[in-house]
Order: C-alpha cells, then structure tokens, then sequence
C-alpha cells in the first residue's frame, strides 16, 4: 500500500482531480433530472466516472513505467495502454446501446472531464502567478 512519502507527483495530480470530477458528474446527472429520473443514466455515470478514474490511474501507472524503459519498450507500453482503455470503453459503449440497462451518454460525458479540469487548473495557476 502506498503511503504519502512513496507517491509519485503524477498520482498527487490524480488524487487532486478527484474531487473536481465527482464534482462534475454529479451536476451533469442533476442536469438530466430536468428530462426525469432515470436509474440507466444513474448507472451510466456512475459506470463512466468510475471508468474514468480506472484510465487515470492506469495510463498514471503506464507512463511511469514506460519512463524506466527504453524507447521501443517505452512506446509499445503506452500504446498498449491507449488500446486496452478505449477497447475498454468500446466494449462500455457496445454493452449499453445493445442491453440498454446503462445511458450510453452517461459513461461518455465524464471522459472529457480529466481534461476540462487540468484545463481550468493551469488557468488558474497562471492567474495566481
């Protein structure tokens, strides 16, 4: 188990975007109330930002050990990387149209949110500077 002294500053970054992600899935799920509850959009968020914290973590994991190997090793694991996590989210994807028991649209919107929130974080930083 990890502990505050042995974190790398790249799982500090994840563990920071968090918050602001649950954040943004669940005022995009209170949006969808407007339209009526629904607990396959209900499933569906939850599924996507539990999908997109998994990416995070991983493509984290990846790219730290891909900077310990050597060029070839190093690009053969992130591509790996890039192809399990949308085979992944393809097969998410596949498995809601088809069954209809999780909103399709749901599992998609929180993958754009890892980038909305390093966007708005570095506006931020250069705001304070």
């Amino acid at each position: 188990m990890q502990t505050e002294q042995n974190r790398s500053p790249l799982s500090d970054l994840l563990y920071s975007l968090l918050l602001p992600m649950a954040v943004m899935t669940a005022v995009c799920w209170c949006a969808t109330l407007l339209w009526g509850f629904d607990v396959p959009t209900l499933i569906g968020f939850a599924v996507g930002y539990g999908y997109v914290v998994a990416c995070c973590f991983y493509l984290a994991h990846s790219c730290e050990k891909a900077v310990e190997l050597d060029v070839k090793k190093g690009k053969r694991v992130m591509l790996a990387c890039y192809a399990v996590r949308f085979a992944v989210l393809f097969v998410l994807c596949a498995f809601s149209m088809l069954t209809g028991c999780i909103n399709v649209i749901g599992v998609l919107v929180p993958q754009f949110f890892p980038r909305i929130v390093l966007t708005a974080r570095e506006f931020l930083i250069k705001k304070e500077r």
